[in-house]
Order: C-alpha cells, then sequence, then structure tokens
C-alpha cells in the first residue's frame, strides 16, 4: 500500500475482501499463509456477514415498498385489522432496517473494543490525531 490510511483518506481504500488484504502483505508473506490466518481467525466470516447484512438491509427495503402497498389497501378497502397488522409489520421493519443500516454505515476508523492492542495502535497512529482550533490534538470517539 503507497499511501498511509487517515480519517480524510480513508474511504478512498476498497474494503470487505480477504483478496485486498493479501494484495496488501503478500510481498512479504505468502498467499496461502494470509488467507489460512484470516480463515483462521473469523475475518472471512466476518466480511461475508457483512455481505449478507447488506442483503438483508436491501431485502427488509423491498419489504417495506410491500408493506407501504399493502397499508394503501387496507385504507382503501377500510380493512382496519389488515391496517394495524401492516403499520405494525412496516414499524418493525423499518426499525430493524435502521439498525443494520446503522451498523453497515459506521465509520472505518475503529477496531474491536475487545482488542486491547489495536485500540492501542489505534489511539498512537500519527494518522489518527487531529489539531484542534486551539491547537491541542483530539481523539475520536470510534475507540
Amino acid at each position: 500500500m503507497s499511501v498511509a490510511p487517515t480519517r480524510d483518506n480513508i474511504w478512498q481504500f476498497t474494503q470487505n475482501k480477504p483478496t485486498l488484504v493479501a494484495r496488501d502483505l503478500e510481498q512479504f508473506v505468502p498467499a496461502d499463509v494470509i488467507y489460512a490466518a484470516l480463515l483462521r481467525r473469523g475475518v472471512f466470516k466476518w466480511l461475508a456477514v457483512r455481505r449478507d447484512l447488506i442483503r438483508l438491509k436491501d431485502s427488509w427495503k423491498r419489504e417495506i415498498i410491500v408493506t407501504l402497498a399493502e397499508i394503501r389497501r387496507a385504507k382503501a378497502t377500510g380493512d382496519r385489522d389488515a391496517l394495524h397488522r401492516a403499520r405494525g409489520r412496516l414499524e418493525a421493519i423499518v426499525s430493524c432496517r435502521e439498525s443494520v443500516r446503522s451498523l453497515c454505515h459506521s465509520d472505518r476508523w475503529q477496531c474491536p473494543d475487545h482488542d486491547s492492542k489495536a485500540r492501542e495502535w489505534l489511539y498512537k497512529s500519527s494518522v489518527n490525531t487531529k489539531e484542534t482550533q486551539n491547537g491541542r490534538e483530539e481523539h475520536p470517539r470510534a475507540w
């Protein structure tokens, strides 16, 4: 990797593929060793889970559209029971989708709260500080 990641440029780097990690490290470690380590440590799984969460969020969006149509039909026909059921379902789906969406759109400049060494690196990293207007360094909350 030729450019060091910073808070300002972190979004320009592609993400979420074990192959990208292997490509970054292949000059130092054989790709098979990298893939085996990523698999053994659960990185493969969590990158797949992230994709599944995105797909789930998208499927809920489709369900919201269908449920809105059901609400319009129930209003048009005067079916109060169907209307209440559809409104309840809509509220539940929207709530779940918003929660998953906030996870999918969370800050990339963070690390797991239970990994003290990673948290320390993120804290100490010079690319993780930002000058405030009064000249003091301010550290982000995403740790």
